[in-house]
């Protein structure tokens, strides 16, 4: 079960981190925020219920990426409205060339590809995580890994660098 001080040690560490992932894999800060918000609350009522929780970050991510992908639909209805109607969206001052050379690179990736990668590189799961965050097996968490490593590399310029997975035996 998830008590008050693990919910809360997750939210000062966890929660900035969990909002950036979701968002890079979504592609909306605050459809990430909204995502993140509601899987902790789920988490929390579960939690309340008796139900048990193992580890709650992998847990919650699983959650709000389960949640954007089910807004997203609505979401890219929603952009292609403001598209036709406003000007296109003027870049933040605190981005650099790399950040957003890297959020171009994610979103030119299958949306399955761009969820693995960032549940990999930017939540730091492990594979067998990963693949019960996706609802898929290890092996295409791995080959999906390997074909968006290659497409970022092709897309940034850069010599891919093949993924060595820990051994984690004691997981």
């Amino acid at each position: 079960m998830v008590d008050e001080a693990e919910l809360r040690a997750f939210l000062r560490e966890g929660y900035p981190r969990l909002v950036g992932a979701v968002a890079l894999a979504c592609g909306s800060e605050p459809a990430a925020e909204d995502a993140v918000q509601e899987a902790i609350v789920r988490a929390w009522e579960r939690s309340e219920r008796g139900q048990q929780i193992d580890a709650l970050a992998p847990w919650v991510a699983t959650v709000a990426l389960n949640l954007s992908r089910s807004g997203l639909r609505r979401a890219l209805a929603e952009r292609r409205a403001r598209a036709r109607m406003a000007p296109g969206p003027v870049a933040s001052p605190e981005l650099t060339a790399e950040r957003l050379d890297l959020q171009r690179a994610l979103a030119g990736l299958p949306a399955r590809q761009r969820e693995a990668v960032v549940l990999r590189s930017f939540l730091e799961l492990r594979v067998d995580e990963i693949a019960r965050a996706m609802g898929t097996t290890e092996g295409t968490v791995k080959s999906q890994l390997a074909k968006a490593r290659a497409a970022l590399a092709a897309a940034l310029a850069v010599d891919p660098e093949p993924e060595v997975e820990p051994d984690h035996a004691d997981a």
